[in-house]
């Protein structure tokens, strides 16, 4: 099979993918469509069951879906900043731009049409912890370019044999779970948490209220398109073309709010419950709508192996299982697997990268998938700011590097 034969071969294995999880959602949303009245209790829990696996398997999908397009287009934010200080090619940034384009205009549109409660989700209502956002949203900025990958591109660096991006991998999962829920979450919670700005909601339009939502809308992807279409032209990119590989990931982000919407929707209908209600405390936490991030979702996933027994899989654990295995297989078709180990030297900026990555990921409430373009996507306050500070900090970092490498030479 030629290489072009190979690549659209993966194209047309991602289409089906996009398909498939249409087909999911619809299902879902024919859940809520169903009368209640005349299901008896086995049918109500088959059918919540149902919706449980549902989630689970699109989480799968959606996550193969990132980790197949992010091999073949190689995206990424670290990437893009070491790029913007070396030669200053914005290729990457570009990328990028398309896909946080994309997100916005798909989640706000489900927002308005009533499919996906973005006041829910834990960027629009959790606290604005400005200092977090700041500090966190800088020191993973500075990791992922000292692990030569964002919080994405390590799970595909792992998938694709790259023994480097297995230890950033490992080492985020360290510092991200002992900030949860080990030593560094006393820090997290007493010094940086308790700092917040009294905000009833994280939700830009409602925050600037006096300005219409479309105008807000309108005026964000406007300075996006404008950014795509002025931006110096391309260069440094490898696989395939920025603008197909910013809309498949945008998609992923659209897709995931979607499904875990119209779940968080339909399981109030199907079993008569609220979930801010007394019934179960825990229901909130767990079937908040939701996108893709990877801050919580690899510790997650570490402990799901470990435990096993204690644990039950979820929506983020297979996202992350989705990535390895559609990075994988996307590398395996296109022949460009290998198991590769970085010289010694660079094993150690993977660690501390992948290190630094797990801290600021949890401190700034996620990455530069969850807050860069699923926290982003809901013009969440927080995610825009803590955006913003991973950029600077990943030109920082990016800048330092390139310092010693003059200074040595």
């Amino acid at each position: 099979m030629s290489e072009k034969a190979r690549e659209g071969f993966i194209i047309a294995l991602i289409i089906a993918g996009f398909l498939w999880v249409i087909y999911l959602i619809m299902k879902i949303k024919g859940f809520g469509d169903l009368n209640v009245d005349n299901l008896s209790d086995e049918e109500i829990a088959a059918i919540k069951s149902s919706i449980r696996s549902t989630v689970i398997i699109g989480g799968f999908i959606i996550g193969g879906l990132m980790g197949a397009v992010v091999q073949r287009s190689k995206f990424c934010i670290a990437a893009a900043c070491h790029s913007i200080v070396t030669t200053r090619d914005l290729t990457q940034t570009r990328a990028y731009a398309m896909a946080l384009f994309v997100a916005i205009l798909g989640t706000q549109i489900l927002y308005k049409l009533g499919y996906v409660d973005i006041n829910y989700s834990i960027y629009v209502s959790s606290p604005f912890t400005w200092l977090s956002y700041i500090v966190g949203g800088f020191i993973f900025g500075v990791g992922i370019v000292y692990a030569g990958g964002c919080a994405s591109r390590i799970l595909v660096r792992a998938g694709e044999g790259n023994l480097g991006g297995l230890v950033s991998v490992m080492a985020f999962i360290f510092t991200s779970g002992a900030t949860l829920w080990g030593i560094l979450a006393k820090v997290r919670v007493d010094y940086f948490n308790k700092l917040t700005l009294n905000f009833q909601t994280q939700y830009i339009p409602d925050i600037i209220n006096a300005v219409p939502f479309w105008v807000i809308l309108v005026v964000i992807e406007a300075v996006l398109l404008i950014f795509m279409l002025r931006a110096p032209k391309d260069s440094e990119w490898w696989g395939w073309r920025w603008p197909l590989a910013g809309v498949a990931i945008g998609l992923t982000i659209v897709f995931a709010w979607w499904l875990n919407g119209l779940a968080f929707k339909t399981l109030p209908v199907i079993d008569s419950f609220s979930f801010t209600g007394p019934d179960d405390p825990t229901l909130l936490q767990r079937w908040r709508p939701k996108s893709l991030t990877f801050a919580l979702a690899d510790a997650q996933a570490f402990r799901y192996i470990i435990l096993w027994t204690g644990e039950s899989i979820n929506f983020a654990i297979a996202t992350v299982f989705g990535v390895i295995f559609g990075s994988f297989i996307a590398a395996v078709i296109s022949r460009t697997f290998n198991w590769v180990a970085p010289p010694l030297e660079q094993f150690k900026y993977n660690l501390l990268g992948g290190l630094l990555m797990g801290f600021g990921a949890v401190l700034a409430l996620g990455c530069n998938i969850g807050q860069g373009l699923s926290g982003f996507s809901t013009l969440s306050a927080g995610s825009i700011l803590t955006m913003s500070f991973i950029l600077i900090g990943a030109i920082s970092g990016a800048k330092f590097l390139q310092w010693r490498l003059m200074r040595s030479l």
